[in-house]
């Protein structure tokens, strides 16, 4: 039906006049009690109200109807759990409540629920209820969720999420393993050619994750299937990460009649995830450690040191006269600097240390399985590695460090806190210095 200029125009002059007011009998008139009788008892909405015993004092035709309400004013105990309402004095709305029923399964009620105060009373005695079925809604969502979930099924079958199933001959006794089509893809091979086997299926998959494999294959009959997460090595030798999941299937007897599951590349994923982790974890310039991985790392040093007495120490250090570096050849140059210096400290590092970007210009360097004398000796390691050879245009640069090792009771804070002192004394001594904590007069550096 179409809207022409005409009826357009009419419409807005329609809107433009005053409405007329609501039309309605007066309050306790005779008028208004006959209207409220035949709304209550219409089969609009289901009214009922509850004592705080949960017994119904009142129900019209509806909520009598839809809820089998005796004579002696019993309900549901799913209804009578509102007498709450009375005690907590809170209305609800909208309240989805599932009633149980012999024949019919289950009814969906939508319930609104508020407490009821006469006069003279401090606190409500009673709950009034207005109760709709709402099952047919109920159940077309529920099937238009099911639907939509196969649909969703559906499209991760097309996008490399492969099915199979595993079962045994009834003649031979021989276990049978069927492919689709993309698994084939996955694992690489020809459909033509290659005839799957539970034999040639472990021999796909990579050595360091057979054993955690088998353990779970061993727990299927158990747990009724299975997921988990694994590398394969293809023929051309690439190798690809992929989610398996398996699930046991029963006759009617209880035995095991086959297993059924599905087979997802999920290589782009894990990458992704690879890089995510990684950048959350390093600095973007240097490449190395941010401060968030370090201190994490620090918090791990310092639970081995309180549980089984691993030393450790830390090396803070910073650029010296970076501010004119920045300011002499601009920051670009400046980057190229920590970057530079990053390269040269790690060469050397002990596999068991640790170096990070602490902020700026500064450095945190933990040497685990030592104490504040082997952080020095780490500390001057780095001293002369980044002072050996000039840095492009900039020329030569120098870092001045502090050392400080754990001791008992000394908190993370408290150690950083010294290898800054210590850093703040080789600076004051003329920089491109080692300082440690141990060696400062009482009282620190500052």
């Amino acid at each position: 039906m179409s809207c022409t200029k005409r009826g357009a125009e009419e419409a807005v002059s329609d809107r433009s006049k005053p409405t007329r007011p609501l039309s309605r009998p007066d309050p306790g008139s005779a008028e208004e009690a006959a209207l409220l009788r035949r709304v209550l008892g219409s089969s609009v909405v289901a009214v009922l109200v509850l004592d705080r015993c949960g017994q119904a004092v009142y129900a019209n035709g509806q909520a009598v109807e839809e809820l089998g309400i005796g004579p002696a004013g019993g309900v549901p105990a799913e209804i009578a759990a509102f007498r709450w309402i009375a005690v907590t004095g809170k209305a609800l709305h909208d309240v989805r409540c599932a009633l149980p029923e012999a024949e019919d399964g289950t009814r969906v009620l939508s319930i609104n629920a508020e407490p009821l105060t006469e006069d003279g009373e401090s606190a409500p005695q009673r709950v009034v209820l207005s109760i709709n079925d709402i099952t047919e809604q109920y159940s077309y969502y529920e099937q238009a969720l099911r639907e939509s979930e196969q649909r969703l099924e559906e499209a991760q079958q097309i996008a490399r999420l492969g099915h199979w199933f595993a079962y045994q001959e009834r003649e031979s006794g021989r276990q049978r393993l069927w492919w689709s089509p993309v698994i084939y893809d996955i694992f690489g091979r020809d459909p033509q050619r290659f005839v799957p086997s539970f034999r040639r299926y472990l021999r796909s998959i990579h050595p360091d994750d057979r054993p955690m494999l088998r353990a779970r294959l061993a727990n299927a009959s158990r747990e009724d299937g299975y997921e988990v997460e694994h590398r394969i090595v293809r023929p051309d030798g690439g190798v690809r990460w992929i989610r398996e999941r398996g699930k046991l299937e029963h006759d009617a007897s209880g035995r095991r009649r086959r297993m059924f599951g599905t087979v997802q590349d999920i290589t782009e994923q894990k990458e992704l995830q690879r890089e995510l982790e990684r950048r959350a974890s390093h600095d973007p310039l240097t490449e190395l450690y941010n401060r968030a991985k370090l201190q994490q790392l620090l918090h791990s040093a310092q639970a081995a040191y309180r549980r089984h007495g691993t030393p450790f120490a830390i090396v803070l250090f910073d650029v010296d006269h970076f501010k004119a570096v920045n300011d002499r050849w601009g920051h670009t140059a400046g980057d190229a600097v920590l970057w530079e210096l990053a390269r040269r400290i790690s060469g050397v590092l002990r596999e068991t240390d640790e170096l990070g970007r602490w902020g700026g210009e500064e450095f945190l360097a933990l040497a685990s399985y030592t104490d504040e004398a082997g952080g020095a000796e780490l500390a001057e390691r780095i001293r002369r590695s980044a002072a050996e050879r000039p840095i492009g245009q900039v020329g030569t640069v120098t870092v001045s460090l502090g050392v400080a090792g754990i001791e008992p009771g000394a908190s993370l804070e408290t150690l950083e806190h010294r290898a800054d002192q210590a850093l703040y004394a080789a600076k004051a001594a003329g920089r491109n210095q080692v300082c440690r904590y141990a060696s400062l007069p009482a009282g620190g550096g500052r």
